[in-house]
């Protein structure tokens, strides 16, 4: 049985430095080949994604320890025990990369129970502060793969909704961000599914915090004057270099009517730069203020990769539009040919046209590569999005993959 456990994690190795070769050959793509893992224009090869291979040889995160250092004792003398006891070291040494090598044999499931539950109290640890937490969760969101993963980064996100807001927002912004980098795919329902818990933990105290009118850090106060309206601030800010829109102070300063401001009535201005994320591989678009989450979608985006990895500016804000198709029809707002719903947000590159965030009249494609490369969102999503995302503010396209 020995014999047979060895065996089990040596092929798991094996199978990742056999990915780890694979990562170097090239790929066909179109009349060119594509080196995986070094495409062309900044875009993650489809190859390359689909495999969720580390960065570098698995050898260089479980083998080869420095001379001064000791391996952990485990009873027998096999390459694969050897192999676990320096992986069991680095980890508790909180190596990033092997954190991260840990969490993928845990969402992989290819090592045997009792190798998976030392690894997984490597992991977890013995106690520490936020900041440890969250370091023994990986450089990307592949322990939301694994139930133990989960039910660790459950405990971070108590350990953050546990402090002070300002300290929580913080906190909780770094959680958030973790989650989003890396692959989540639609039939990832679990890890979605934790996603929206902490996300709707993190709100609360978001709202709180940073819609507070009272709560003029990294913002400016402002009186209202007689005549004043939200669109008339907005303007005025907009004219100082300070990107917002009405929208956007209605949402920082709990507005709810935007035309029931008062002459005295006191507001804040943000500062701080609006600006927004679209995380292509998790199939999210998260908005901040600063350095603070205020804002996250479910997105779906171009089919076969096309949505450019890029920064955009954010031009125009259209209600009710007509959409041009790729043959030139033009179809008016309304149309059942017009597939943008009621909102599009253009977005402007020196290099790219065409590309914005609309709703779509196929909200199963939510989470999925199916557009001819815009964000496609869910109408309440897009209806938010559009008045709270400021003319002016940067949108960055990424691709993040879950590597060690």
């Amino acid at each position: 049985m020995r014999q047979i456990v060895v065996l089990g994690l040596l092929a798991v190795l094996g199978w990742w430095l056999y990915g780890e070769y694979f990562a170097l050959k090239p790929v066909a793509a179109g009349p060119v080949a594509v080196v995986a893992g070094s495409p062309a224009n900044g875009e993650a090869s489809d190859d390359a994604a689909a495999s969720g291979l580390p960065s570098k040889p698995l050898s260089e995160i479980v083998g080869g320890r420095p001379a001064n250092s000791s391996a952990v004792p485990l009873a027998g003398d096999g390459a694969g025990d050897q192999a676990l006891a320096s992986l069991l070291q680095r980890i508790n040494e909180a190596d990033p990369a092997a954190i991260d090598a840990g969490w993928r044999l845990l969402a992989d499931g290819g090592a045997a129970a009792h190798l998976q539950q030392q690894i997984a109290e490597a992991l977890a640890g013995t106690g520490g502060d936020f900041d440890a937490m969250l370091a023994r969760l990986g450089t990307h969101n592949t322990f939301l793969h694994s139930a133990r993963g989960r039910r660790q980064a459950e405990a971070v996100l108590e350990a953050a909704m546990a402090m002070q807001d300002a300290a929580a927002v913080a906190a909780g912004t770094r959680l958030l961000d973790l989650c989003l980098r890396g692959r989540i795919d639609k039939g990832d329902q679990e890890a979605r599914a934790f996603v929206d818990q902490a996300y709707a933990a993190y709100r609360l105290r978001a709202d709180r915090w940073l819609c507070d009118p009272a709560n003029v850090a990294a913002a400016r106060s402002y009186t209202v004057a007689s005549g004043d309206s939200l669109n008339r601030i907005a303007r005025k800010f907009r004219r100082e270099g300070i990107h917002v829109d009405e929208g956007t102070l209605a949402l920082l300063n709990r507005i709810h009517n935007k035309n029931a401001i008062q002459a005295g009535q006191r507001i804040k201005v943000p500062v701080d730069p609006i600006r927004s994320v679209v995380e292509k591989r998790s199939y999210s678009l998260a908005v901040y203020v600063g350095d603070h989450l205020l804002r996250l979608y479910w997105i779906g985006h171009g089919q076969n990769d096309k949505t450019p990895v890029a920064e955009f500016t954010i031009s125009e804000k259209q209600s009710k539009p007509q959409w041009t198709a790729p043959d030139g029809n033009v179809w008016p707002y309304g149309h059942p040919n017009n597939i943008l719903g009621e909102f599009f947000i253009k977005f402007r590159h020196p290099s790219y046209t065409g590309f914005g965030a609309h709703g779509t009249p196929m909200p199963d494609t939510v989470c999925t590569m199916s557009s001819m490369g815009c964000i496609r969102m869910l109408a309440p999503d897009i209806a938010e999005l559009f008045e709270i995302l400021p003319r002016g503010t940067k949108l960055e396209v990424r691709a993040s993959e879950a590597r060690s």
